[in-house]
């Protein structure tokens, strides 16, 4: 087993996990703090060649280049695949194992954080792969998710023309029984993205009893409500409960709140109030179960 203590954060995305990389990396002493080592960035075409060259100088030539382009050095894929039933338990832990294993071995500090959309669907196969972790799970407002989503461009995106390395989310057509795989392809990408929201979360949340050591926090309670800093300070003191990192030593998290870390864009398409009457239709007959499940009120 992978024995260096670790940290996991991980949701569907637009949840605030390059945040929470930032933040570890300031208040824990000694500790490798990464976000999303296995997923390639593309920022502005004058920076891309420089952050690029980072990735790989971080991850290696080896896992960025040749195994990724390979399907070997993913866990996004690799959470698609145990979603869609392609790998069992098993499978998963020990494919995880072996992406992570070395890897982590050679990050320096005694504390391994990660925050990557890539562990959602591995939360129930995590502690037979880590001695001693802990898993946190971000889950957010289906309806912001959606609009932050559609804003961005990136799931189901408007391009055609997609990267070799692109993560190509799972579809309905992917999945054994869906009730909506007869009908994706003439669902508006507003539709498939209420489809993602709530079967990826929903998958995640299955799994979550199945791990001790991982617990679920909402975006909302992080980042908005009045309370934030309170629930940020439990998330953070589960976090790091771990052999051998003492409370004392880790920097306080006041002020990490008022940053703005990878913000929304504020593009064409509105908020709840201001959508349609079929929008808000489909929303609630796709999205409703898993909302009513989370204490989200429609």
């Amino acid at each position: 087993m992978i024995e260096k203590n670790t940290i996991l954060v991980t949701s569907i995305g637009r949840t605030g996990t390059e945040f929470f990389a930032k933040l570890f990396a300031d208040i824990i002493p000694d500790c490798a703090s990464l976000h999303e080592p296995d997923i390639i960035k593309f920022p502005g075409v004058k920076d891309r060649s420089a952050h690029y060259s980072q990735q790989i100088q971080r991850a290696g030539f080896w896992r960025m280049v040749v195994l990724k382009a390979l399907g070997k050095w993913t866990l996004a894929r690799l959470s698609d695949s145990k979603l869609l039933g392609k790998l069992s338990a098993s499978e998963a832990a020990k494919n995880l194992h072996t992406q992570r294993n070395e890897f982590i071995s050679r990050m320096p500090g005694s504390v391994y954080v990660e925050s990557n959309l890539g562990y959602y669907g591995l939360i129930d196969v995590i502690p037979d792969v880590f001695k001693n972790y802990r898993t946190i799970y971000i889950v957010r407002d289906g309806r912001d998710w959606v609009r932050s989503t559609l804003n961005w461009g990136e799931v189901y995106g408007k391009g055609r023309i997609r990267n070799l390395f692109a993560h190509k989310w799972p579809t309905a057509k992917d999945v054994k029984n869906d009730e909506f795989v007869n009908q994706w392809d003439g669902l508006s990408r507003f539709e498939q993205l209420c489809w993602a929201w709530s079967r990826l979360n929903g998958y995640a949340l299955n799994t979550i009893p199945k791990n001790s050591y991982a617990r679920m926090y909402k975006f909302e309670d992080i980042f908005i409500d009045e309370n934030r800093y309170q629930t940020l300070d439990d998330l953070v003191s589960f976090a790091v409960s771990l052999p051998g990192i003492h409370s004392e030593s880790l920097k306080q998290t006041d002020g990490w709140l008022e940053q703005k870390i990878h913000q929304s864009s504020n593009k064409s398409f509105p908020a709840w109030e201001n959508w349609s009457t079929d929008q808000k239709y489909q929303f609630e007959k796709i999205c409703g179960p898993v909302m009513e499940k989370l204490g989200y009120k429609v």
